[in-house]
């Protein structure tokens, strides 16, 4: 006898009225702010097109796995009061260890709701982008559209395209880079919210205006001890971090150059002085 599928597992036997539909577009995180624009207006015709065809829709929201927000636990807690939650995912590829790791992630959100005494919705996925049924006939419809296409534009304005600006060649000044990991797990654990956190410290403390480089990372992989700050040079990971900790362990770090132990995750103990 065959297991059910991890999405069978999301759903409960119910048919919920249409009328109670909340819809999450999922994607994957990015640094700009473009796609995170173009994903917030597919839903927002998504829904019109639900309306005028007489799909009752409570709410279509974007969602992100990682590096964006909403996150998804904050989407489903949008979401919370419909019957139905379908998710879509509209990212490429579709990875099935991230999807194993979100059904986890649902089935831990839903364990909330149960223990604040919510009603349960009924939350399924839609079947990974590259997978839907009928796009490779809308791809090959696209062709002879893109094909009147005029060719690459030239440049505007003065801007030479031979050459890029010169000081797209000089490395920064800092002397420190702290590696914020916006990791799908990390980014279910709050790292997300705290990233203004940790860029308002530097800003605002003298001591790491001007040798603290902020850069967000993909996953590494030490998930268990997330939110995770890693400070280079010395290699020394931080975590679990809060909003809370994170300039004065910083600050620690780079002017007194002390590891907080209580939060040591990884590295070594003890750090150079300046």
């Amino acid at each position: 006898m065959n297991a059910p599928s991890p999405s069978h597992l999301l759903a409960d036997a119910r048919t919920p009225a249409a009328a109670s539909l909340s819809i999450i577009l999922l994607s994957r995180g990015g640094a700009y702010t473009a796609g995170m624009t173009e994903l917030n207006e597919l839903a927002s015709r998504l829904q019109t097109a639900m309306d005028a065809a007489g799909k009752s829709v409570q709410l279509v929201t974007a969602a992100y796995v990682d590096r964006a927000q909403p996150t998804l636990m904050e989407a489903l807690d949008l979401c919370a009061n419909a019957q139905t939650i379908l998710i879509l995912p509209v990212m490429v590829p579709d990875e099935a260890s991230l999807r194993r790791w979100l059904h986890k992630l649902i089935m831990r959100w839903r364990a909330g709701q149960q223990s604040a005494q919510q009603p349960m919705p009924h939350i399924v996925f839609g079947q990974p982008l590259l997978q839907l049924q009928g796009l490779t006939e809308l791809l090959t419809r696209t062709v002879d559209d893109a094909l009147r296409q005029p060719d690459v534009p030239e440049v505007l304005g003065d801007d030479p395209w031979e050459h890029d600006p010169k000081g797209w060649s000089q490395v920064p000044d800092h002397q420190h880079h702290v590696l914020w990991c916006v990791g799908p797990r990390c980014a279910a654990k709050g790292a997300l919210q705290m990233w203004p956190a940790l860029t308002r410290a530097i800003r605002e403390t003298p001591a790491l205006k001007n040798s603290v480089q902020p850069l967000q990372t993909g996953c590494q992989f030490p998930c268990n001890h997330g939110p995770l700050m890693i400070v280079y040079p010395d290699g020394v990971w931080y975590g679990p971090m809060n909003a809370e900790s994170i300039a004065p362990v910083l600050t620690r770090h780079v002017q007194d150059r002390e590891v907080d132990e209580a939060l040591h995750v990884h590295g070594p103990r003890c750090l150079q002085p300046n």
